[in-house]
C-alpha cells in the first residue's frame, strides 16, 4: 500500500493519542511540513516511489514516524532518537510503533456464470408456412413475326428484312488532330530605360517613361527617395550614407 505525504500524516494522527504536554512542551502532531524535515534528517527514508512529482510513501515510513512521536512522548531527544532508530529493522520499529496491522480486504464472491452448455435447449414452435394467395397470370409476350416480303416491281431486285442484311464495315477510330507546334514569343522590341541614382548602391530604373526625367523631377524623386533608402539601408539592402563601393 501507498499513500501521499497528506495520507501518510493523516494515518499517523490517527495512531497517535491526543496531543500531550511533556517536559514543559507541546509535542506537535505529525503534519507534511514535519514529515519533510524528518526524511531531511535522515529519522525517515526517501519516498519509495513517485507518480509524476508526487512523493509516495509505504508501511516502513508510518512505523518511522510514529516511533519517532512515540519516543519524544517519553523524553528523549532528537539525537537519542537517531541513534536508536538508525537503519531499525521492519520488527523493531513495529514493537516501538505498536500499529495494528490493517485488516486484509476480502474479496467479494463471484456471481457463478450460468452453464447455458448445460440447459436444455427449448422448443421451437412450429411456424406455419405462408400460402401464397392465386393472382392473375402474367401475360406471355407475343413472338415477334417475320415481316412480310414485298414483292419487288419488275426490273428491281427484291428487298431482302434487315435481319437477313450483312454487317456494315466498321469505319476506323478518328485519332485526334495534333495540335499545331506552340510558337515562341516574339521578343519586345528594344527600347531606351531612364535610370537615376539615389545613392551610392541604389539606382532607380524608369521603364516605360516617354521622355527624360527633367531637373525638377530629379528634384522631387530625390527628396521622396529618403524613406526607401532608410529602409534598404536598415535591412542591409544598401550601403551605409557616405560609404563609397569598391
Amino acid at each position: 500500500m501507498e499513500w501521499t505525504i497528506g495520507e501518510l500524516a493523516e494515518r499517523a494522527a490517527a495512531a497517535l493519542p491526543p496531543t500531550a504536554q511533556l517536559n514543559g512542551r507541546v509535542r506537535d502532531m505529525p503534519n507534511e511540513r514535519l514529515i519533510r524535515w524528518y526524511a531531511t534528517i535522515g529519522l525517515l527514508d526517501p519516498p519509495s516511489a513517485r507518480r509524476g512529482r508526487v512523493a509516495m510513501y509505504g508501511r516502513r515510513h508510518l512505523l518511522q514516524l510514529i516511533a519517532v512521536k512515540r519516543r519524544q512522548a517519553d523524553g528523549r531527544t532528537i539525537a537519542e532518537i537517531q541513534a536508536e532508530l538508525a537503519g531499525a529493522t521492519d520488527q523493531t520499529l513495529e514493537s516501538i510503533a505498536r500499529v495494528p496491522e490493517p485488516p486484509a480486504e476480502k474479496a467479494a464472491p463471484r456471481a457463478a456464470r450460468p452453464r447455458f452448455w448445460a440447459e436444455p435447449p427449448a422448443a421451437a414452435s412450429p411456424t406455419p408456412a405462408a400460402t401464397p394467395e392465386p393472382g392473375p397470370a402474367a401475360p406471355k409476350p407475343a413472338a415477334p413475326r417475320p415481316a412480310p416480303s414485298r414483292p419487288a416491281p419488275p426490273g428491281r431486285p427484291a428487298l431482302r428484312p434487315a435481319a437477313s442484311l450483312p454487317a456494315a464495315p466498321r469505319s476506323p477510330a478518328l485519332r485526334p488532330a495534333t495540335p499545331p507546334p506552340h510558337e515562341p514569343p516574339h521578343p519586345p522590341p528594344a527600347a531606351i530605360v531612364h535610370g537615376v541614382r539615389l545613392a551610392t548602391g541604389v539606382t532607380l530604373l524608369l521603364d516605360g517613361g516617354g521622355r527624360a526625367p527633367s531637373p525638377d523631377d530629379l528634384a522631387e524623386i530625390t527628396a521622396a527617395s529618403e524613406a526607401l533608402l532608410s529602409v534598404l539601408r536598415h535591412h542591409d539592402l544598401a550601403p551605409p550614407e557616405g560609404k563609397k563601393l569598391p
